[in-house]
């Protein structure tokens, strides 16, 4: 479930120096944070991209919409988004 959520992981934990874990910092609230907010804006940014390439592609090419780089980008915002559904159910505040 982390396919999109990897890179900003990976950006964190690097920041941060969270080689041992995030549970108990402030950097491991940040991260969240992240998760939170930005994965499903850029999934969502990226869908809307992803969408307006297909249809300018159909129009110039005269050739049928294609489906497949669009739906991928939402298999992505609803991956991101169910992640990030998990992630609030099982915070413990």
């Amino acid at each position: 479930m982390d396919l999109t959520q990897l890179p900003i992981l990976l950006v964190v934990g690097a920041r941060f120096d969270l080689l041992f874990g995030f549970q108990r910092t402030d950097a491991g609230f940040t991260t969240l944070l992240y998760f939170l907010l930005m994965v499903p804006l850029m999934n969502l940014s990226w869908l809307i991209v992803e969408a307006a390439i297909s249809v300018r592609q159909a129009k110039r090419c005269k050739t049928t919409l294609s489906f497949l780089m669009p739906g991928l980008a939402l298999f992505f915002l609803l991956e991101s988004l169910l992640f990030d559904i998990v992630m609030v159910f099982q915070a413990n505040m």
